[in-house]
């Protein structure tokens, strides 16, 4: 993994569409032309960005995590991670960025966004794969997109936002694991799993214990240890560690931030106690991944 610069840079999306725009959709080809080749540096985007690999070769860096590119693999990255394309030959494809405005105004649920990465550890954002039917499928979805963004009809906002639902909808359901014998368990314990994952990012600076999150979902703290592991392979309490773990990386890489500081920040009551945590966990200090991960 290529060294990362001192300061990351957050794009906004006016700062690649000449118009106010709350949508863009883009060709990958079109974009590898006009950067000549070149990879990207690692950046981040205050929007959301889909990456449609149709055929592509290299490598795609998200949060710090490296994955492989390969072919009919989808990303979805959020608002705030960092990543990083390096193609090794040019891609085919598409890409589609939009603002939480867009899916606002649009009527798009975050149960939408937000279930694509249900059963995944935090931290982790593994590309969707998809098979030759439905990439027609996707393809067909894409296309229809890409015609309405060039129209000069009436309604041509509309039209992209309910075909992006679409988009939405079929991910969710490629996202979702095998169907149980018994479909109303399965939903009952996704459920959990979903609400236990907001409270995770409305809480984690200051519950750190399962049985906090236990106490608010009207479970036992073993009983959500093994719902969730039974549904994503890791344990709430795993989960737990990876989303302040995950955090406090993007604290140390993208800011000056001491390691006191963040201690204090992410409700450790001593700085002392999240070193050992962070150490435990990474097998470095702080100030070591910072070193580490900034080294030129």
């Amino acid at each position: 993994m290529n060294p990362l610069p001192k300061d990351i840079r957050t794009y906004t999306l006016s700062e690649f569409e000449e118009s106010n725009s709350s949508f863009s959709i883009k060709k990958l080809e079109d974009l590898y032309r006009m950067k000549h080749g070149e990879s990207d540096i690692p950046h981040r985007h205050d929007y959301y960005t889909i990456i449609f690999f149709e055929k592509g070769e290299g490598t795609h860096i998200v949060d710090f995590t490296e994955y492989q590119i390969e072919n009919n693999t989808i990303y979805f990255i959020f608002p705030g991670q960092m990543h990083q394309v390096i193609p090794t030959s040019e891609p085919k494809g598409w890409t589609m960025k939009f603002t939480d405005e867009f899916l606002i105004s649009n009527s798009i649920s975050d149960k939408l966004i937000n279930g694509i990465y249900l059963f995944n550890e935090f931290g982790q954002s593994p590309p969707l794969s998809i098979n030759e039917i439905q990439k027609s499928v996707y393809l067909n979805i894409i296309s229809q997109i890409d015609y309405f963004s060039e129209s000069l009809e009436s309604y041509t906002q509309e039209a992209i936002g309910a075909l992006m639902k679409i988009f939405f909808i079929q991910s969710n359901n490629h996202c979702s694991l095998q169907k149980s014998n018994n479909p109303q368990l399965m939903e009952t314990t996704n459920q959990l799993l979903h609400l236990f994952k907001q409270l995770l990012n409305k809480h984690y600076t200051s519950m750190h214990m399962v049985s906090d999150y236990a106490s608010k979902l009207n479970v036992t703290a073993d009983y959500l240890n093994k719902t969730v592991k039974s549904i994503t392979g890791k344990s709430a309490k795993d989960h737990i560690q990876s989303k302040i773990i995950i955090e406090a990386k993007r604290s140390l890489l993208f800011s000056e931030i001491s390691s006191k500081e963040l201690a204090y920040e992410l409700g450790f009551e001593e700085s002392a106690h999240f070193n050992n945590f962070f150490k435990k966990i990474t097998a470095q200090t702080p100030s070591e991944f910072r070193a580490l991960a900034r080294q030129s």
